[in-house]
């Protein structure tokens, strides 16, 4: 039987080795111990699609466990946030119902919340989260305990609910100054949108952390560890190709790792150059699948020109290019450029110059059916295109 292959290319899955995330961990742990007015007490993480910002999410609700700490987790993609966490909190408010002062349990009561016989796991919550949270935290302050909230997908969320939650978080924790500490995390759009709402100041307050791309060191250790684990190694020369490859994207990173570890004889003895340059191609195959094209759904037609015209260069872009051929201002073409710097589409690389954050996003692009027709309503250099309608290096005004 072929052994179990140890990488984990699916969204939100704990891949092996967690790299590169130690100092985040470290952080958030260090303000669990150190109380509400440490500045990590309350964090977002964001990051792009696949760059594992739920991954680090699950890490720290696990450490925090691990260290003696209640936490509950959640997602905002889906209505009714606010309720399922009253129900989570209530539920935990259950299991230490012997625990609980005679105070605390007629407050709940009074608050129309009920607990033990009393409990309703079909009642509506959520306009009482603010009185399970507080009580659960209160009882936890006093057996020097606490508890952590954790919620995923934030750009996803009803702004309502966002806003409700924040000002709980913010009356239970700092202003009463009890143990309930908060992780969110979700996309870099959030700086544009719930980030930029007055009336979320709690959100705007909490500390941030980018979930970039990966080190080549830590890279590297994602990839070769994980072999390592099970007996075998990956060569200097393989794991270098796969860190190149991968450009410390942790979801590619695990993609080429899985596919390197298929095309291995025995992946448990060794893995070569030649396996990974095999499962490198196939990765890059596919991660413009599963990344790039839902990205590319929820882009505008401006957007998807402007990258279009991006991906008749080989490698970086022009500014001053892209706007010729689109026939259009450089004003026009900036607004685009932020939008899809944003999106985590492209990044800059100098002045007035830009290029894709996953070099495989080209050669998707290139792929699609329509880039040759509209290739032909770019407004190319003069000259024989090369395999599509773009311009050679020879003619090409820009070069």
């Amino acid at each position: 039987m072929r052994p179990l292959n140890p990488f984990a290319p699916t969204f939100g899955a704990a891949p092996p080795v967690l790299a590169g995330r130690d100092g985040i961990l470290r952080d958030v742990l260090d303000a669990l111990t150190t109380g509400p007015t440490h500045p990590s007490y309350t964090s977002l993480l964001l990051g792009r699609r696949g760059s594992g910002k739920t991954v680090a999410l699950e890490a720290l609700r696990s450490s925090a466990q691990e260290n003696g700490w209640l936490t509950i987790s959640e997602a905002a993609v889906t209505r009714g946030l606010l309720n399922r966490l009253a129900h989570s909190t209530a539920e935990h408010l259950n299991k230490i119902l012997d625990e609980l002062t005679v105070e605390t349990t007629r407050d709940l009561a009074a608050a129309g919340i009920g607990v033990g016989p009393d409990y309703n796991p079909e009642a509506d919550l959520s306009r009482r989260l603010t009185n399970v949270l507080r009580a659960l935290a209160s009882h936890l302050a006093a057996t020097g305990a606490g508890l952590v909230v954790t919620v995923d997908e934030l750009h996803a969320g009803e702004v309502g609910e966002l806003r409700m939650l924040g000002v709980t978080v913010q009356d239970v924790t700092r202003v009463e100054q009890l143990p309930l500490a908060f992780v969110g995390a979700g996309l870099p759009t959030l700086e544009d949108t719930l980030l930029a709402d007055s009336s979320i100041t709690f959100l705007q307050r909490c500390a941030r952390y980018d979930i970039g791309f990966l080190e080549p060191p830590a890279a590297a250790a994602a990839l070769a560890e994980p072999i390592r684990q099970r007996g075998g190694q990956m060569s200097s020369g393989a794991v270098d190709h796969a860190v190149n490859t991968s450009q410390g994207y942790p979801f590619l990173i695990q993609l080429v790792g899985f596919h390197a570890w298929e095309a291995a004889e025995d992946p448990t003895s060794e893995v070569t150059l030649e396996d990974v340059t095999s499962g490198a191609a196939t990765a890059l195959r596919q991660v413009g699948q599963l990344v790039v094209a839902p990205m590319w759904k929820d882009l505008p037609d401006g957007a998807r020109r402007f990258l279009v015209a991006m991906a008749v260069d080989d490698a970086v872009s022009r500014m001053a290019a892209i706007a010729k051929r689109l026939g259009a201002s450089s004003g026009y073409a900036s607004v685009y450029r932020q939008r899809l710097i944003k999106a985590g589409m492209v990044t800059p690389e100098g002045h007035g110059r830009l290029d894709f954050v996953l070099a495989a996003a080209r050669q998707w692009i290139r792929g699609l059916d329509e880039f040759p027709l509209v290739c032909e309503s770019l407004r190319l250099a003069d000259g024989d295109p090369i395999g599509f309608a773009r311009p050679t290096p020879a003619t090409s005004p820009d070069r």
